[in-house]
């Protein structure tokens, strides 16, 4: 692809976005009427007035950013110790993340998302006493607790208490300690793209999702980034269980989709596309369907106990939980029954506000390497099959409503693993690919934040 294809490619993606934006504007749709910047849930603004002080936070991000395209120079042009990757992977996330957030004005745009009292898990840190009482009573008191609770398990509620307690209380501490964690996510991130398509197409995903709008802009912001951690992990240790199946790597597994379950019940999402992962991978080898089912089983029946001894400890039931959060979410989304109309604008709002925060120059890309890969050649191929299909699927499943530029950030590195797949192919371009592919993502990123308030 040279970069003239490159630029059309995006052009086409502007085009189809304002048409798309033009007929619900037109129609005066949900998507429409619950922002100014639909599909996002977010609203248009124009640049405040700014003191010197702020207009210097203005050019934060593009410092970090210029250090980090330095540093990822160095990555794809020779082999970097592992350690020494996902270390400066992780201080140039850190850094850009805080700094986006930070051209809101000030640091306190870091704890402000989490500042919102019936809204925000941070509010109901003082319900828990203790760790067994809070879950025994969690589904009796779920409705008197803050609106993300309500739609939730626990876990989130629960890391702030153990923050809390490790570090003190107060909501600065908290947000800090979730940008860090959040952080973390190159680790997991890296390590699979690198099982999937080996070291050098993992640098250049790496070099992507530094820069990709939704992880950007909520990875200061929101615990959603620290669920998209846990997700990550879900990810990498499932994948190691259907490529090599085996007892040890099947109950790691299951206890790490069982912690991540009491964080988000969107985790089931991951066992979705892993399964049709797996479905794919025994395309070319069918003989290893009972190693693959086996790891599959191990896997739920470690989910199945995870959930059954803390039932037995404290009372805590999961899929009772499970169905009154769906209840509230039906309820505060008006959502138990939709006309056609609706289920239509929900569906499509939902598919793309999440390219969106996959990032323009990535999506076509991703584009690109699908259309390359749709007979699956290999793991990496396999993997962006099983994610875009789950994509459509739950854009369409009735299980979401609106913002999944938000909730579905464990989506977004199949989009990076597919573009980073098709600038490892193009040879002598794929250096000056990578660097636009960088630069304008980190340009719609910035212009988001600037132009959009996000809530979180």
């Amino acid at each position: 692809m040279g970069l003239g294809q490159y630029w059309r490619g995006m052009a086409v993606c502007a085009m189809l976005l304002g048409v798309y934006v033009a007929v619900i504007l037109v129609l005066q749709t949900e998507t429409a009427r619950r922002s100014t910047a639909p599909p996002w849930y977010s609203w248009l603004r124009l640049p405040p007035t700014r003191t010197r002080w702020q207009s210097v936070l203005l050019a934060l991000p593009a410092v970090a950013f210029a250090g980090w395209a330095g540093v990822v120079r160095r990555l794809i042009a020779r082999p970097v110790p592992q350690p020494l990757v996902l270390l400066l992977a992780f201080v140039f996330v850190l850094a850009i993340n805080v700094t986006t957030a930070m051209m809101d004005g000030s640091p306190k745009a870091i704890w402000k998302p989490f500042d919102w009292p019936g809204s925000e898990y941070f509010s109901d840190v003082p319900a828990v006493r203790g760790v067994g009482q809070f879950l025994h009573g969690y589904v009796q008191n779920l409705y008197q607790y803050s609106l993300h609770a309500r739609t939730h398990p626990p876990g989130a509620v629960l890391v702030l208490y153990l923050v809390a307690r490790v570090l003190g209380p107060g909501i600065g501490k908290a947000a800090w300690s979730a940008v860090f964690i959040t952080a973390t996510g190159v680790a997991p991130f890296y390590l699979l793209v690198r099982r999937l398509a080996g070291r050098h197409t993992a640098s250049i995903a790496l070099a992507l999702y530094a820069a990709a709008p939704s992880l950007v802009l909520f990875g200061a912001t929101s615990m959603d980034g620290v669920f998209l951690v846990a997700m990550l992990w879900s990810t990498y240790f499932l994948h190691r269980s259907i490529v090599q199946p085996g007892m040890g790597n099947s109950i790691v597994a299951g206890i790490v989709l069982a912690v991540s379950l009491m964080l988000s019940y969107v985790t089931v999402c991951i066992g979705v596309m892993m399964f049709i992962y797996a479905i794919l991978e025994l395309a070319p080898s069918p003989k290893r369907i009972g190693p693959i089912a086996a790891s599959f089983a191990i896997c739920a029946m470690v989910i199945v106990l995870c959930l059954a001894i803390l039932y037995r400890l404290t009372g805590f039931n999961f899929l009772t939980c499970l169905r009154a959060s769906r209840f509230y979410d039906h309820y505060a989304m008006k959502t138990f029954s939709v006309s056609l109309l609706r289920y239509v604008d929900i569906s499509f709002s939902n598919l793309i506000a999440f390219l969106i925060g996959v990032g323009f120059p990535v999506l076509v890309l991703w584009w690109k390497q699908t259309i390359h890969s749709h007979v699956a050649r290999t793991p990496a191929d396999r993997f962006n099959l099983a994610g875009m299909a789950s994509v459509l699927i739950f854009s369409f499943a009735r299980l979401f409503t609106h913002e999944t530029e938000r909730i579905w950030l464990f989506f977004v590195p199949v989009g990076l693993l597919a573009a980073a797949s098709w600038i490892a192919r193009a040879g002598s371009m794929e250096r000056r690919l990578l660097e636009w592919a960088m630069a304008l993502t980190f340009m719609q990123t910035w212009l988001m934040q600037l132009l959009l308030f996000t809530i979180w």
